[in-house]
């Protein structure tokens, strides 16, 4: 019996050849070698190099030369073994050791030879790990039988791989050897393991073939291409259109023309500019100047909410289309639950397969493979989704490797980037550190970045309040490879927009928040109505149903609100409701009230006459208060054709929350939990700007608003003149982003640790999550059922406290069903010994 290795009769020398054959196809293209290149450092990095780590690559399943490996095809064997912690043991076994010339090799091409043998190693996803073993492990693993004899098997392949990669035995330096290469070189082997596995271009051959290298290095070709990773051809082709052709608009606006014109020198450009200014745009612009320079080929743009995400989507794909020629860059909703690209949906067609609505021909389906599976969303050439698809490459999680590799050849655009939390702003620094080592371009995007948070991502001092204060606004930030930063005003004679701003002591009143949402709608206003949780936003669901259910947001005729907790099927149905509501080019006539939590507040291209907001820190509410006035519409009824903005506070002082008496709104924190937004300083001082400036001229004050709510000087500052109790949870709060940011150091991918025995993953991926706090698990029902607005659903993204602190087991969570529930359009969902209510409102417990 020879050695197989894939599917039990392709040859293991064979299916070895197809992954490094992908590898020298990747490496073959100018972006992605440039990242190498970059890796290598001061070692440098030759045709020799590449030629040697092509090599390393074909050795990524030596692993299977074991015996108990190979039994796998006998049908009959009970004692079989893996292949990647058992190569580990051929390190230590002097016998198979000797057959490939593992040492040899070390002692040729250098010390590199290991940790990029190990990298190799990690192409399941996760860096190999010994097995419980005694001595060098299982005899049988490496013991010869009658028809096998593991040593030969590792001789073929050792002699097979020196006959086709001849150019890696050649004279040369030495393979650097640094952590960032081997890293890299882990999730790229990951990526060629995928495609040169790929049955679409890969035809599997049982008997031996001496010149099967030719034949693989085609195939390899064909996939690379077929796959949209051969991206040289039209990177650098970008259609040089004009700004209206491209968006629909005459002419850009300051911040795109900053952008657009900003050094490609910069890696990391830090965008400020005030919601509603064109942005994205502006990131467009900056991803087609950097394609045409051949500095990036790809494209990934996150974004804080998956309602966010869907709808940039569609902007972003109309603008690609233009930029590109026709068909050759996909734009992937980067979403889990979603099938999408450009236009086009998919569903699941059996575990593997995707049926795509539009029948696409051979080649536009091929291209979108990095659509089917959320593992792959970063290797797209263009992809919109959640900034947590990027914080996965750079956590301790299974294809973080694979995943961080995949987007050093994008420009990672972050939208929105304030709105992420200590924890997750540490593990974001440190993914973006090592994709711009890696010679990778950023940009971020913020209307009401703090000075304190824009020194963080630049690397630089965090200046002083009144330094702080006299930064210009809007501005951009350029960040050179040498670290040097370098911020410049965007001159912007556009005219701003002055909001009347009001405090109302109705946090705790849900109905009279209704009253006046409703006396609003039936004025003809257009109201939007944010509640930092859900069950306020709920609460004041059924005060308005109380007051006018007319008025509400409905999806095929039903009433209903917008939030995060629906089924993820019902959520594509809201995400048009909002935006057919309060859209840019809304249909619906008349007045309306929106009801919804955070996941309307960012990056949300939506359009509300009157804003209703909980009281929230100021970069929070300013963002909401972008979705109001957002455009120059002339039919706003009487009396809203000023932008007003109600902020809703407790009928008594903030020191109640100090004690945890408004986390029902989201405020504040206690010994048993944080609430949405811990720091209650940060949030007086916003009362307090809101209190003491009527009127907010908006963007002028943008910046002073900002830091004087948000500068850590200036909050010490206000909690001490507060008193001892406020003094003590200023420094609680302190204390609790300490701990957060320690937490995601130690769950942080560090890639300037060395890839040896001690980098090891655990075993659990959810015990390490992108966001920390009410995360809980993703449940699948055993079957289909209908929901509320008449489809059927199946998928919910459920917070920890809906289970009380006692998340399910695995296996309650897939034993998950749903039977109709008490009233009708209902349903009750029993997940373990927890029963839920799933209706127009969203999942809750049962009254």
């Amino acid at each position: 019996m020879d050695a197989w290795g894939k599917f039990r009769f392709h040859r293991l020398e064979h299916h070895c050849a197809d992954v490094a054959a992908c590898f020298e196809a990747l490496l073959r293209e100018p972006v992605l070698r440039a990242r190498f290149v970059r890796a290598a450092g001061a070692g440098g990095f030759t045709d020799t190099t590449a030629a040697r780590l092509a090599y390393v690559a074909f050795l990524h399943d030596f692993g299977k030369v074991n015996a108990l490996f190979q039994a796998k095809a006998r049908p009959d064997q009970r004692v079989t073994a893996g292949h990647t912690g058992e190569a580990l043991l051929c390190f230590e076994l002097p016998e198979i050791a000797k057959r490939l010339r593992l040492h040899e090799l070390a002692d040729e091409w250098g010390d590199a030879v290991e940790p990029l043998l190990r990298a190799a190693l990690a192409h399941h996803g996760r860096p190999a790990t010994r097995r419980p073993r005694s001595g060098d492990g299982s005899p049988m693993l490496w013991a010869p039988s009658a028809n096998y004899d593991p040593r030969a098997a590792a001789s073929l392949l050792r002699e097979r791989g020196r006959k086709w990669f001849r150019e890696a035995f050649a004279d040369g330096p030495r393979l650097p050897n640094t952590p960032a290469l081997a890293h890299l070189f882990a999730g790229i082997v990951t990526l060629a393991d995928q495609l040169g596995s790929d049955e679409e271009f890969f035809r599997f051959e049982p008997d031996p073939d001496p010149d099967y290298i030719a034949r693989a290095r085609r195939s390899a070709s064909n996939a690379i291409r077929g796959r949209n990773f051969q991206r040289s051809v039209w990177a650098t082709g970008a259609t040089p259109a004009s700004f209206q052709d491209l968006f629909g608009h005459p002419t850009p606006r300051p911040a795109q023309e900053a952008v657009a014109s900003a050094s490609l020198d910069a890696t990391l450009l830090i965008l400020e500019s005030e919601t509603g200014s064109g942005k994205t745009e502006a990131a467009v612009l900056r991803f087609a100047a950097l394609c045409r320079a051949g500095l990036v080929d790809g494209l990934y743009f996150a974004v804080p909410t998956r309602a966010a995400a869907k709808q940039l989507h569609s902007r972003i794909a109309k603008a690609l289309k233009n930029l590109f020629p026709a068909g050759a860059l996909p734009t992937v909703l980067a979403v889990p639950g979603y099938l999408t690209v450009d236009e086009a949906e998919g569903r699941r067609a059996g575990r593997w397969n995707v049926y795509w609505e539009d029948k696409p021909d051979e080649e536009d389906r091929l291209a979108r493979w990095s659509a089917e599976s959320s593992r792959r969303f970063l290797s797209s050439a263009a992809a919109v989704g959640t900034v947590d698809q990027v914080l996965l490459a750079g956590l301790q999680v299974k294809w973080a490797h694979f995943r961080g590799a995949s987007l050093s050849r994008s420009l990672l655009v972050v939208d929105e980037v304030h709105a992420s939390d200590a924890y997750m702003t540490t593990v974001l620094k440190d993914v973006l550190t090592s994709h711009l080592a890696l010679g990778g371009h950023a940009l971020l995007m913020s209307a009401t970045l703090g000075a304190e948070a824009r020194s963080g991502f630049a690397g630089t001092t965090t200046p002083s309040p009144d330094t702080a204060r006299k930064t210009p606004y809007p501005a951009l930030t350029a960040v050179g490879s040498d670290g040097a930063a370098e911020t410049q005003r965007i001159v912007n004679d556009e005219t701003g927009k002055s909001v009347a701003m009001s405090t109302e002591p109705w946090l705790q009143n849900p109905a009279a928040i209704a009253q006046a949402a409703v006396a609003a709608a039936r004025a003809g206003a257009r109201v939007l109505v944010i509640r930092n949780t859900v069950s306020s936003a709920q609460a004041v669901f059924d005060a308005v149903l109380e007051e006018g259910e007319e008025v509400l947001l409905t999806v095929k005729g039903i009433a209903t609100l917008h939030h995060g907790r629906f089924a993820v099927e019902d959520r594509h149905l809201l995400d048009d409701a909002v935006e057919e509501t309060l859209g840019g080019k809304g249909t619906r006539v008349g007045g309306a009230v929106v009801i919804g939590t955070q996941t309307l507040e960012q990056s949300l291209d939506i359009d509300a006459d009157l804003l209703i907001t909980d009281l929230c820190p100021v970069d929070v509410l300013l963002q909401r208060i972008g979705r109001l006035h957002r455009h120059g519409r002339q039919d706003r009824p009487d009396g809203f054709t000023e932008p007003r903005c109600h902020v809703l506070a407790p009928d008594s002082d903030l020191d109640v929350g100090l004690d945890g008496g408004l986390l029902r709104h989201g405020l504040g924190s206690s010994r048993n939990g944080d609430g949405i937004y811990e720091n209650l300083v940060c949030i007086e001082a916003t009362r307090r700007l809101v209190a003491n400036k009527v009127t907010w001229k908006i963007p002028e004050m943008n910046r002073a608003l900002v830091e004087q709510a948000t500068h850590p000087e200036i909050l010490d500052e206000l909690a001490e003149g507060l008193g001892e109790q406020w003094k003590r949870h200023a420094a609680e709060v302190r204390g609790r982003h300490v701990a957060k940011d320690g937490i995601a150091r130690r769950n942080a991918l560090h890639r300037t640790d060395e890839f040896d025995e001690e980098l090891v993953f655990t075993d659990d991926d959810e015990k390490i999550r992108t966001r920390l706090g009410d995360d809980g698990p993703r449940v699948v029902l055993a079957e289909p059922a209908p929901g509320p607005f008449g489809h059927e659903v199946e998928t919910f993204n459920l917070p920890r406290h809906t289970f009380k602190g006692q998340l399910p087991t695995r296996e309650e969570i897939a034993a998950t069903r749903a039977e109709p529930g008490p009233a009708q359009r209902t349903l009750l969902i029993q997940i373990g010994n927890y029963t839920l209510l799933y209706d127009r409102t969203g999942v809750r417990r049962p009254a």
